[in-house]
């Protein structure tokens, strides 16, 4: 299995893990040379006068030569692991950008053939362009088959880089249309343009979602002393999973010289279903999380927060797997919280840009389906303000023991994720071990305090058809 790799900030990462362990070798050899070459100078300056001690100096001499190209080397190792992250980042902008400039192309060409050949020539058209794509991913899927013996398209990165490139280029395609396309809308993708992934996002949860607000209880199911996490690994080992009786967030909080400071762990979706009645961290809470329009899983995160006693001038972590980690950067940006860091593990949150002061870690995987899902990373200093650990998993994860709840989806199990994180915690990358100095306050191994919360919609849930669908985000 490949190591991970790390991106110096933005959301595009290179297969650094190797490099950095090469780099690891080429100093351990380095440092048995110098020790050779040490030793080997001490003989020489006993030496009298001689062959032999010609020939000594020349080995001397070839020795430090290996000394400092080993060294250099090693130094050039790391330098271009760190300086790749930017660089793959400015390249997958770059796709970015073209497939935006072929969307904003083709809406204006549907524009002109309506007023060519008619409506009904135009969708002749773009069925016979659709059967074309619909042919080519069919021949993807299976070369991919034939390749892995497995039929799992929802694990092709292949497919989920033009899915995720596609959903982020569905505003360019309208505002082609419209001609209404800037050359800046070619460069940036903001998701809350007109259009944008939060509209769409927006459009399918009023269309097809139950309306969010219906009244929530947040009870507490338990309590015990607790050690606080000592590395970003165990971070994984608190997740909740949120069908357990215990409930979906588990809040812990530590004392400390300088006050209270607190870790929320958040669960991540409990269900698909549109019906889902009482549980809150459902198919919905991930579509209006997407849409940045308050949704019931964020209001139970930030009650269950309320209800456990944090202050909004507290220290917090916040760290979450999938619609857990969609709800963590939710409440750092709009929870009015003191937000110390954030850790998420494979959530659709690509394009949500954070403060500069909030410390961002970003685990995800290329075969997992639910990053794809929040469109392409943020462009520009706000996405290489995060860091982000990318790990490819062989045959999309399959060979590895999962969880029944990601059988289908390996690549999204928090099993997968963890084995990611713990890896390159080991590689001694420093854009890792800067992230986890940046926290270090919360994994300081203090005695603390444990909680867990469960959320319930206490009223029947108003069916699709009986709102116009969620109103817009309160302002807190």
């Amino acid at each position: 299995m490949s190591g991970p790799s790390v991106s110096g900030g933005g959301t595009i990462a290179v297969e650094t893990a190797e490099m950095l362990r090469a780099a690891h070798r080429l100093t351990l050899a380095q440092e048995a040379i110098a020790g050779v070459t040490s030793r080997t100078a001490l003989c020489v300056g006993g030496m009298a006068a001689s062959e032999r001690r010609s020939r000594a100096e020349a080995a001397l001499v070839l020795l430090r030569r290996a000394d400092g190209q080993a060294a250099a080397a090693a130094d050039g190792l790391r330098i271009a692991s760190a300086r790749y992250g930017s660089v793959e980042h400015t390249i997958l902008d770059g796709q970015r950008g073209i497939a935006a400039g072929l969307a904003a192309l083709t809406g204006g060409t549907m524009r002109a053939l309506v007023s060519q050949i008619g409506f009904g020539g135009m969708l002749l058209v773009a069925v016979t362009a659709l059967d074309i794509s619909a042919a080519l991913v069919a021949i993807r899927i299976l070369q991919r088959a034939i390749e892995t013996g497995r039929f799992a398209p929802q694990a092709d990165p292949v497919l989920l880089r033009a899915l995720q490139l596609v959903l982020s280029s569905l505003d360019d395609g309208v505002r082609g249309a419209l001609l209404t396309e800037r050359p800046e809308d070619l460069l940036t993708d903001d998701p809350a343009a007109p259009y944008g992934v939060e509209s769409t996002a927006t459009l399918l949860a009023a269309l097809f979602l139950h309306p969010a607000g219906a009244p929530l209880s947040v009870a507490r199911t338990a309590r015990r002393e607790v050690t606080s996490p000592r590395s970003l690994a165990s971070l994984v080992d608190r997740l909740p999973d949120g069908k357990e009786a215990a409930g979906q967030v588990r809040i812990e909080r530590y004392e400390g010289a300088d006050g209270p400071r607190s870790i929320v762990y958040i669960a991540g979706t409990v269900t698909f279903d549109r019906d889902s009645g009482a549980e809150p961290f459902d198919l919905a809470s991930d579509v209006l999380g997407v849409a940045h329009r308050s949704s019931d899983s964020e209001r139970a995160v930030l009650e269950a927060m309320r209800s456990a006693g944090i202050g909004p001038d507290e220290p917090v972590l916040l760290v979450g797997h999938s619609q857990g980690a969609l709800n963590a950067v939710r409440v750092a940006q709009d929870g009015g919280y003191r937000v110390g860091g954030v850790v998420q593990f494979g959530g659709p949150t690509g394009q949500i840009a954070l403060p500069d002061d909030v410390p961002v870690l970003s685990v995800e995987h290329n075969e997992d389906l639910v990053p794809v899902l929040g469109g392409t990373a943020a462009s520009g200093a706000a996405g290489l303000r995060r860091v982000v650990v990318r790990r490819s998993l062989p045959d999309g994860g399959f060979g590895v023991a999962t969880s029944p709840a990601t059988a289908d989806f390996p690549a999204h199990d928090q099993g997968a994720y963890r084995r990611t994180i713990a890896a390159a915690e080991a590689s001694g990358d420093d854009r890792v071990l800067a992230f986890r100095s940046s926290i270090a306050p919360f994994l300081d191994g203090r005695q603390g305090t444990s909680t867990r919360w469960q959320a319930r919609r206490v009223s029947p849930v108003p069916s699709p058809t009986a709102g116009a669908g969620p109103g817009p985000r309160p302002i807190r």
